[in-house]
C-alpha cells in the first residue's frame, strides 16, 4: 500500500510542474509579442453601396492590361488571387510569403495581409520595398494608398 501512496504521489507532482510550466510559458510568450504585431488596415476611407456591401469601384481602378495580371489587392488588406492565370504559381509563393491565407477554392483564392504576415516576410529576406513593388507589377488594379502605408510601417 506505501507503493501505491508513493506512485499517486509522485504522478501528482509531475502534473502540478507541467501545468507551472505550461503556465509559465503562456504569460512568456504574450510578453515577447510586438506592439507592432496588433496593427491593422485603417477600413475607414471605404465606402459601402446602397445594398451595404464595400465599395471599392472609386478606390481600385483597373490597369490597362488587367487581363495578364492575376491580383486584387482591395483596400481593407485582403488580396484575391485568379488560380487560372497563367502566372498564378509565382503569384501564390510570394502571396504565401507575405500574407494569410483565408479560403482557397479552385478558381479564386483568398489571402489577407496582416501584421504577423509582413512580418514574416521580412525575417524571411523580403524587403518593404520588394513587396510593395511586386503587389503593384501583379495587380489588375492600381495597389491602394492605405495598403503601401501599411505595408511600410509594418
Amino acid at each position: 500500500t506505501k507503493r501505491a501512496d508513493r506512485r499517486k504521489s509522485s504522478k501528482k507532482r509531475v502534473y502540478d510542474e507541467e501545468e507551472y510550466e505550461e503556465e509559465a510559458m503562456g504569460s512568456e510568450s504574450q510578453e515577447t509579442i510586438p506592439a507592432a504585431a496588433g496593427k491593422t488596415v485603417d477600413e475607414s476611407a471605404i465606402k459601402l453601396d446602397e445594398y451595404g456591401a464595400k465599395d471599392y469601384r472609386l478606390q481600385m481602378l483597373l490597369k490597362n492590361d488587367h487581363g495578364s495580371r492575376p491580383l486584387w489587392v482591395a483596400p481593407d488588406g485582403h488580396i484575391f488571387l485568379e488560380a487560372f492565370s497563367p502566372v498564378y504559381k509565382y503569384a501564390q509563393d510570394f502571396l504565401v510569403a507575405i500574407a494569410e491565407p483565408v479560403c482557397r477554392p479552385v478558381h479564386v483564392h483568398e489571402y489577407k495581409l496582416t501584421a504577423y504576415s509582413l512580418y514574416a516576410a521580412v525575417s524571411v529576406g523580403l524587403q518593404t520595398s520588394d513587396i510593395v513593388e511586386y503587389l503593384q507589377k501583379l495587380s489588375k488594379t492600381s495597389v491602394p494608398d492605405g495598403i503601401v502605408q501599411f505595408i511600410k510601417v509594418s
